[in-house]
């Protein structure tokens, strides 16, 4: 009769995950409720963004590795190609070493003028960038080639995206649902990439500026742990559209025969009281109880225990010592609710 049971419990937590309501609306205004804005990433709206645009530069800074033509009308041999040094510096005829890093091309043209003023009278000056190496963006992490971004005029988030080769192939499991943006040393900047690429919403396709730092996590990167009785054990991402307590037991392969269901913990928070619950999943699966299935979020640690072992301090004796650190003294006196 139990083996029966077991299995139609197993069955339940399947159909279940397909039959259940929006996990969204379950638990209570804590820190279980994952909608609730503590837990939420600050994504830019499309206002903040226009905002970090306004600030930047309209007219592109000479710097290292460009490129520049610079042309004295009727002197030739004060005419020529530089390639703008590490500082920012080129060497010119009579004038020695010249600091054009930092400057925009009118700016310097005039500036070189007035020097060559105290030899040439009135020597009229022009600046022209041939190639453009300073205006450059970093991309990092889950994409196929990351690295340096170089843009000959101002770039965008997009274009940065698909110069960086866009999602690894070798895992299809891999998908691009944010970023953040390092700007300077005092700004990022969190984008919400499912809304830019599935959603198109051009909005947020952030104008981007120099020596930005643009980050891809995985979503694979956010994982919930599985534990105790169960088939699989393990580590599970939590996929972009959310991952429930049902889910994961469910990604697991659910509960084993000697599983305890009816004492299931959920632990998300170790050093508070109200950081553990306890899950009683024949509630759920017989009857439809669904109040505690809960939306997980990154490194939560779902524990079933065998059935008989009563003291969560049997959960410190069967996880891995890794996660096993993070256990406080309040959760091993069993002081749960």
């Amino acid at each position: 009769m139990k083996l029966l049971l077991k299995y139609s419990i197993i069955s339940l937590i399947i159909i279940c995950t397909a039959c259940t309501p929006d996990i969204k609306d379950y638990g209570k205004s804590d820190k279980f409720n994952i909608d609730s804005s503590a837990t939420k990433i600050p994504f830019a709206t499309p206002e903040v963004i226009r905002l970090h645009e306004s600030n930047l530069k309209r007219e592109y800074k000479i710097g290292p590795g460009d490129r520049i033509n610079i042309q004295v009308w009727n002197r030739s041999k004060l005419s020529g190609e530089h390639t703008v040094g590490p500082f920012g510096v080129i060497t010119l005829p009579m004038l020695g070493e010249f600091k054009i890093g930092g400057m925009n091309r009118s700016y310097s043209a005039n500036l070189i003028s007035k020097d060559f003023g105290k030899y040439y009278n009135d020597p009229v000056v022009t600046v022209k960038i041939l190639k453009y190496l300073n205006n450059k963006v970093y991309v990092l992490g889950r994409v196929s080639n990351p690295g340096v971004i170089h843009f000959s005029g101002g770039g965008t988030l997009l274009e940065a995206l698909s110069m960086a080769g866009g999602l690894p192939t070798r895992d299809k499991t891999i998908f691009l649902s944010k970023c953040y943006i390092v700007r300077g040393n005092n700004q990022i900047i969190w984008i919400n990439l499912l809304q830019l690429l599935q959603k198109a919403n051009i909005k947020l396709n952030i104008r981007l500026a120099n020596n930005d730092i643009i980050y891809i996590p995985a979503s694979m990167d956010a994982a919930v742990f599985v534990m105790g009785d169960v088939k699989n054990p393990g580590s599970y991402q939590i996929q972009t559209s959310g991952l429930s307590v049902l889910d994961a037991i469910n990604l697991a392969g659910g509960p084993t025969e000697d599983a305890n269901v009816n004492e299931i913990r959920l632990v998300r928070d170790m050093k508070e009281k109200d950081g553990v619950r306890v899950i009683n999943l024949e509630n759920m699966t017989a009857k439809g109880d669904f109040s505690k299935n809960y939306r997980l979020k990154d490194n939560d640690i779902i524990f079933i225990p065998k059935r008989g072992a009563a003291k969560f301090n049997y959960f410190l004796r069967q996880i891995d010592p890794f996660l096993r650190t993070f256990i406080t003294g309040l959760l091993i006196n069993d002081a749960v609710k």
